[in-house]
């Protein structure tokens, strides 16, 4: 009889153990379910989606402007290559880092360009 007590109260301990934790589960998801903290959720991911576009929207901007300038400067004839000016085996280096030389361009200002031209 003092077994089966023994093992009741283990049994009745561990089951209000359990509802416990169960109980507090519950209310924290309540909590993060809740309509105002959806809202906010909600809220929050929609303005960092917004500033992702906001960023991207920039960022083309630039290149588009980047690229203008590049194409408007090959119309005029203010694009210098490096192809005269370095041997075969020379490295060219931007900002102490080895750049390979296709993707370099180097831009004439207009006021040298038309010193250039007289």
């Amino acid at each position: 009889m003092i077994r089966r007590l023994g093992w009741f109260l283990t049994g009745a301990a561990a089951g209000a153990g359990a509802m416990r934790v169960a109980r507090r589960r519950v209310r924290t998801v309540v909590r993060r379910m809740s309509p105002r903290r959806v809202q906010l959720q909600v809220a929050t991911g929609v303005r960092r989606q917004v500033d992702r576009v906001g960023d991207a929207v920039r960022e083309g901007r630039a290149a588009k402007a980047n690229r203008e300038r590049t194409l408007r400067a090959q119309i005029e004839q203010r694009v210098d290559t490096l192809d005269g000016h370095l041997g075969p085996h020379d490295t060219v280096l931007l900002d102490g880092e080895p750049v390979d030389r296709e993707r370099l361009i180097v831009l004439r200002s207009e006021a040298e360009h038309s010193k250039r031209a007289r």
